[in-house]
């Protein structure tokens, strides 16, 4: 997997959420005990967070930093952010050299934070939904 999977999951799940930021998305995610705006924000922190690692190339822990989206932020704002977010972590793996690895939870190659944030995006999109 590589920068592609990611913006084609990325493509799909604002094909799917796009239209629908106009409905009640602080009810639950599916089974989870987030909304739907805090599941979205979640993709958005992960995938930054995956972004992050194949830059900094992190040997034995995650980066000590955290990554929140404004708690006030709209629906439709909450997907812009995760958009930029999506292009960060596509730009970052189509940068990195194939032989780079970063910590998570053990070495992890750049098609494993290409496999994690397009799983993360269609996961939680469908828990969305």
């Amino acid at each position: 997997m590589d920068h592609r999977d990611v913006d084609a999951a990325w493509a799909e799940c604002l094909r799917v959420l796009g239209p629908l930021t106009d409905e009640d998305r602080t009810v639950r995610a599916g089974s989870l005990t987030w909304t739907c705006v805090e599941t979205a924000a979640h993709i958005g922190h992960d995938l930054l967070a995956y972004a992050g690692r194949p830059a900094a190339r992190p040997a034995d822990a995650y980066l000590p930093m955290d990554l929140s989206v404004h708690p006030t932020a709209t629906p439709a704002e909450v997907l812009r952010v995760v958009t930029a977010r999506a292009g960060l972590l596509g730009h970052a793996l189509a940068a990195a050299d194939p032989g780079v690895r970063a910590w998570y939870w053990g070495p992890c190659d750049p098609g494993g934070f290409a496999a994690m944030g397009a799983a993360e995006i269609l996961l939680h999109t469908h828990d969305i939904t």
